[in-house]
This record gives C-alpha cells, structure tokens and sequence, in this order.
C-alpha cells in the first residue's frame, strides 16, 4: 500500500490585516523612543536625524539604558551595537535566498530586520523571497517613519515618561527578540551564562560594561556544543 505524504507546509504570507499590525507595532515603537530621546535631553534635530540614519529600535534602547544606568557615551554606544550585530547574521540567512543580483543582495542586508527576514526566509523560490522581504520591508519603515516623526513633535509634552510605563518598552521588546531563542539548548546555555557574567560583573565594572561583556555567553554556547559533538 503506498504511503500518503502530507502537504507540504504553505509559506507564511501577511495578510493586509497582518501588515497593517505590522506597521502599527513600528509606529508605536518609533514614537516611544522620540520621546524617551527627547526626555533624556537629545535635541529634537538630532533624535530625529539619530532614529532615520540607525533604523534600530532595540540598538537606541540599549543605549539609552546604559547611558541611564550612569555608563559613559563609549559604553552605550557599545551596548547599542552589540543588540545590533544580530542584522548581521540575519543578512547572511537572507542572502542565499535571494536572486543572485549583488546590488539587489546589498540593498536587502542593509534593512534586514527580525520581521521581513522571519518572512521571507519562509518563502519557497528566490522571487517571492524578495516580494515578500520588501513588502514587509514597507510595513516596517512606513510604521517607523510615521512614529519617530509623531514621537519627534510630542516628545515636549509627554510629561513624566516613567510614569506612563514608557521606560519598560526596551526590556519588552528585547524579552520578544530572544524568547524563541531560549528554547533551544544552546540558548539556554547562553541566556544563563551571560546572566552570570553580568551578575558577577556588576558589582565591580563601569556601568554599561557587564551587559557588553555578557555576549561572551554566546562563547560558552559554542563551546558547550562543540564538545558535545566530539564526544
């Protein structure tokens, strides 16, 4: 009797209701953080030019938590850098899926983001990859450059910024990039061994210094599998 297979699984594709949630999460995200810029004395020129060159919400959080924390500029812009690199491994996913065009290729590394490369990498020919990298590509930055613009012109009149609760959005938003992550065995093992290195850290180091040094725990998880797999 021959065996039945099952269909294969249908690539995600947003909807119009998807896209448009899509793009709200972004305008929230971009107002949130005009406003934590301004109520942290950045100027409304530079908060505005500052979120339109970087494109990285969780980058500018995590340098305005360590500048808060009482860390010096160096270390902040460090910490902010450090969340960044994970665009680069998700252009590096990306690429190989795309058509083989080197300036289509570039373009697609330089706004490759958690969303539109969860979806395209989903996508079964090269084409759709790129149509449906882009078109959740617009979502994204039409959300962005609304809400950094909305954020720029009421950062003045927001008033007290932690009492609204404004203050926790980069935590949320970092919580929801690594929580599948830390499903997986090696990124248990490097949530918990940079927890370590910030908890013994701490006491001793500038502020903003534990949460760079932290992403040493990527380290140990490469170890741990790598002399799992030579036994």
């Amino acid at each position: 009797m021959a065996e039945t297979k099952s269909p294969a699984p249908k690539a995600l594709r947003l909807g119009t209701a998807d896209v448009f949630a899509m793009a709200l999460t972004f305008f929230a995200l971009g107002v949130t953080l005009q406003v934590l810029l301004i109520d942290r004395g950045t100027s409304v020129g530079r908060a505005l030019v500052a979120s339109s060159v970087i494109f990285s919400a969780t980058s500018q959080f995590a340098y305005l938590a360590v500048r808060d924390a009482g860390g010096g500029e160096w270390a902040a812009i460090a910490a902010g850098a450090v969340v960044a690199t994970r665009f680069g491994i998700m252009s590096m996913t990306l690429s190989p899926r795309l058509p083989p065009v080197l300036w289509r290729r570039v373009a697609a590394a330089l706004n490759a983001f958690d969303p539109n490369v969860a979806v395209a990498i989903q996508q079964e020919t090269p084409k759709d990859v790129e149509r449906e990298f882009w078109r959740t590509t617009a979502a994204l930055m039409t959300g962005w450059f609304l809400g950094i613009l909305v954020g720029t012109f009421i950062g003045n009149v927001v008033g007290d910024i932690d009492r609204l609760g404004l203050d926790a959005v980069f935590p949320a938003a970092l919580l929801a990039i690594i929580g599948n992550l830390i499903r997986s065995g090696d990124g248990r093992i490097a949530a918990v061994a940079g927890g370590l290195i910030c908890i013994v850290l701490l006491p001793v180091a500038p502020a903003g210094v534990p949460i760079i040094l932290s992403v040493f725990g990527v380290a140990v998880a490469i170890t741990f599998r790598r002399s799992g797999a030579a036994r």
